[in-house]
């Protein structure tokens, strides 16, 4: 482990903040740090960018991040896991702060010359992070304050999914579930990779904490998996 200072503190919205760290981390996206802030315990976090984290409070260690103030020292291990591939024709899935990852992973393909499609989906418009970051950008709101209303499937479905070379996809375990069942009756699942996220202790595969039912450890044969290896989640 090794400690840097967090130089800026972006906060989207009560909930979700982004930390910026005074270093870039070697890493691709999709792969992930395990984040220490003296006092809480240690927990996985995707990369939004090579030097920061997008948090969304959901517990007393995320809560503390998202109210973090600039200057402070946190713990850093990794980046570790398996990253997205790359691609010249792409469509991203992404629900809530599923966006993160998706958000290193739109920048690093906008550098290789990709053309992108961004579907991104969210409660409310309150909700939303990034929209003036993404230029073909479909945006989803289950009630509606913004987009199409609806979930990202809404979108997803409307798609000629033929067209892209790959297709990437990040959300809670509904929302994947969903996607996969759309992605196998297109006969697309050989150009997905799904992000997943589980509950983690160590993040080198060491532990199995995030053990998936066929096996697979998501913090070490993952977090991008092939669609095909996955099964129906």
């Amino acid at each position: 482990m090794y400690f840097t200072k967090v130089k800026k503190v972006v906060r989207h919205n009560k909930k979700v903040s982004t930390l910026y760290f005074d270093l870039k981390i070697a890493s691709y996206p999709g792969q992930f740090v395990m984040l220490y802030l003296p006092g809480y315990e240690e927990i996985p976090l995707s990369l939004s960018s090579p030097s920061s984290v997008t948090v969304k409070a959901v517990g007393e260690t995320t809560q503390a991040l998202v109210m973090a103030d600039e200057g402070i020292a946190v713990g850093i291990r990794g980046a570790f896991g398996n990253p997205f591939s790359p691609s010249d024709k792409a469509l991203i899935i992404a629900g809530g702060i599923g966006i993160a990852p998706m958000k290193y992973l739109y920048d690093f393909l906008k550098k290789c010359g990709a053309d992108i499609k961004v579907i991104y989906g969210e409660k409310s418009e309150g909700d939303l992070i990034w929209t003036d970051e993404f230029e073909n950008l479909i945006i989803t709101t289950e009630d509606g304050s913004a987009g199409i209303k609806g979930t990202v499937l809404d979108a997803v479905n409307k798609e000629d999914l033929s067209r892209y070379s790959r297709i990437y996809a990040c959300g809670n375990s509904e929302m994947l579930k969903a996607v996969y069942g759309v992605l196998k009756k297109a006969e697309v699942l050989h150009k997905a990779e799904f992000s997943l996220e589980r509950f983690m202790r160590c993040g080198i595969g060491v532990c199995g904490s995030c053990v998936i039912e066929n096996g697979l450890r998501v913090c070490n044969d993952g977090p991008v998996f092939p669609a095909t290896v996955i099964g129906n989640l």
